[in-house]
């Protein structure tokens, strides 16, 4: 087997790396995320100091009942050991509860926090562009949001709160040592100032390797994908060895960083430690010469070496801690970037986004206004393409080069063409998928508004003018009401009126459940010809005025083909058609037949004319 070494710039699939400080960007979106808790979580903050305050001191207590023991007057000098005793387990009892209930509540809080987080960099991602999807791996985006938002709810989600009682627990030390005697002040002072200095040495150092397990991750994870994906395709070309020489590479190269990462962490845990051992020697040495020279007393020395102890440790633990923060924020900066970047063009944020990130974003009225309104009421709309020059990006070559016509109200257009001519480009420049660099595509003489600074009707309902039926039918994980009702408001009476129409009807009542049967993912449990159907009847009850179908019949049998067949002579009658087939016999009832070539328009014109033509180009 082959241990050849891949080079570093292809393991993070091209993921851009990110040096030094955090982006100031992320600290906004927390801001955002956490904002509508605040008052919430400032009264969780004062429970939380309070109760780590009540808990310390008892330490104090019982330096000053020492001081009593051997004759120093102070303010429990009258107290006798039963009184002492229960306000040790009153304090005690106090701090424990509002701990938990700071810890608790903090965490619930923080939760909710980082969980409106996720959704927001879900809706977003959700809009971007589909050249994003072109060029990003998938594995990337998964992990994005499983090991990179793993690493920020693991913190956020609850041990922040953990977190955040080590400051309060340092904060309180200072505080109360200080009380029981300021010299011991600069002692806390020296320790925290030394551990400091060690973290900021080893600061960098971790960060880039936590940086770079995350970015480690994703090739792996997106071959693995690609693997189990196309498993029958690797075992028909017996091409697993090869397969799983990569993913051994990949995985490799992923735990050889994670390894790094781990000696960096232990590295920075044993230097802490051997600080914390020398400075205990440091102030038990010094506390002996101040006992003796009349500068402390016995109880504050019980106090202070207690705290600069417990301090020591305490130190070591936030900073450990700190490094964990960071590998949270790292997660926060990769999932923020997502966040931030340029959405669809002609898209808006539903009104219920919260972070204000500069996104176009419908407001409520609007929003609610364009839910009831279509593009036209009629049952059919024409279609305007003049002069459309497309491409899937700038450095690709030309796919549609000034394509040219119109499609009338209630006409059915049939398109051919030999695979590579097009024709798939051009359904994706009718829904503007993909930016259109020249020309434009109207409904009804109505253009999708793609700029703030263009006029034109939202591109959402643009969009909803025409319903779609692919090659691949495309059914969605959830009840089968689910994937018929769009919008949520037909009633069952409806739907089964439609699946009668596509011949399902007798075949979805005899189902467990009915409309309510489970569909699995991408409709696995479902035959080709069954889930193309079902799109049949999603596009009938869209009831979309422009109908476009691209290979809907290539993979199904004879009885399915039928009923497509008839649905678009029938059902689809007074709708306007757009049909993209490899079955010419599919396109015989066409008004009209536009056959592309090399993204131009070879010839335009009634089916008796241009379909034969293109049949003996076709035989030749």
């Amino acid at each position: 087997m082959s241990s050849a070494p891949i080079k570093a710039k292809y393991l993070s699939d091209g993921d851009s790396k990110k040096e030094g400080g955090y982006n100031k960007s992320i600290f906004e979106t927390l801001k955002f995320a956490y904002s509508p808790f605040f008052t919430r979580i400032i009264l969780c903050l004062i429970l939380g100091i309070t109760g780590r305050g009540l808990l310390l001191a008892n330490t104090n207590v019982i330096g000053y009942w020492v001081d009593t023991i051997v004759g120093k007057e102070n303010i429990l000098s009258g107290l006798s050991s039963a009184q002492l005793i229960t306000l040790l387990a009153v304090m005690a009892v106090a701090g424990f509860l509002l701990t938990i209930t700071f810890r608790v509540s903090f965490s619930r809080l923080s939760a909710q926090a980082i969980s409106s987080f996720y959704d927001e960099v879900t809706l977003r991602t959700s809009r971007l562009p589909m050249s994003f999807f072109d060029n990003t791996p998938a594995g990337r985006i998964i992990t994005r949001f499983s090991s990179d938002y793993g690493n920020v709810f693991r913190l956020f989600g609850g041990p922040l709160a953990e977190f955040i009682s080590i400051i309060f627990d340092l904060t309180m030390m200072i505080l109360l040592i200080t009380v029981a005697n300021p010299v011991y002040l600069i002692f806390v002072v020296f320790i925290a100032v030394l551990n400091y200095l060690i973290y900021k040495l080893n600061q960098e150092k971790l960060r880039t390797a936590r940086r770079e397990l995350s970015a480690s991750r994703s090739p792996s994870i997106a071959h693995f994908a690609e693997t189990t994906q196309g498993a029958s395709t690797i075992r028909s070309f017996r091409r697993q060895q090869s397969f799983s020489e990569r993913f051994e590479r990949l995985d490799s190269h992923f735990l050889t960083q994670k390894m790094d990462t781990t000696k960096s962490l232990l590295s920075f845990s044993l230097q802490m430690n051997s600080l914390t051992a020398l400075l205990l020697l440091v102030t038990g040495v010094s506390a002996y010469f101040m006992v003796e020279k009349g500068w402390a007393t016995v109880g504050s020395v019980g106090v202070a070496f207690a705290f600069i102890a417990l301090s020591g440790n305490t130190v070591q633990m936030f900073f450990e801690w700190l490094t964990q923060f960071e590998e949270a924020m790292i997660g926060v900066e990769r999932l923020d970037q997502y966040m931030r970047m340029n959405i669809e063009q002609g898209s808006l944020l539903p009104s219920t986004a919260t972070f204000a990130t500069g996104h176009p974003t419908y407001s409520p009225s609007v929003e609610k206004y364009l839910s009831t309104r279509r593009l036209t009421e009629e049952r059919n709309a024409s279609v305007q393409v003049q002069d459309v020059w497309f491409r899937y990006r700038e450095d690709l070559p030309w796919v549609l080069k000034g394509v040219n016509f119109d499609v009338k109200a209630g006409e059915r257009l049939g398109i051919v063409g030999r695979t590579g001519s097009g024709k798939s480009s051009l359904i994706q420049a009718l829904f503007y998928l993909y930016p259109i660099d020249k020309g434009q595509i109207a409904i009804n003489t109505h253009l999708p508004k793609l700029t703030a600074a263009t006029n034109g009707v939202d591109l959402n309902l643009y969009r909803k003018s025409m319903a779609f039926i692919s090659q691949e039918p495309i059914l969605f994980q959830g009840t089968l009401r689910f994937n018929l009702d769009i919008d949520g408001t037909l009633s069952e009476e409806k739907l089964l009126s439609v699946l009668a129409q596509v011949g399902l009807r007798e075949w979805v009542l005899a189902q467990p459940g009915g409309l309510d049967m489970r569909i699995e993912e991408r409709g696995k449990n479902l035959s080709l010809g069954e889930r193309q159907l079902l799109c049949m009847a999603r596009c009938l009850l869209q009831q979309a005025p422009i109908v476009i179908m691209d290979e809907a019949t290539s993979s199904v049998d004879p009885q399915s083909e039928e009923i497509m067949v008839r649905a678009t002579e029938e059902f689809f009658s007074d709708r306007t058609q757009i049909i993209i087939a490899h079955r010419l016999s599919t396109l015989a009832k066409c008004d009209r037949i536009l056959w592309l070539q090399n993204g131009e328009i070879k010839a335009l014109g009634p089916t008796s004319e241009v379909l034969p033509r293109f049949k003996n180009t076709e035989l030749v």
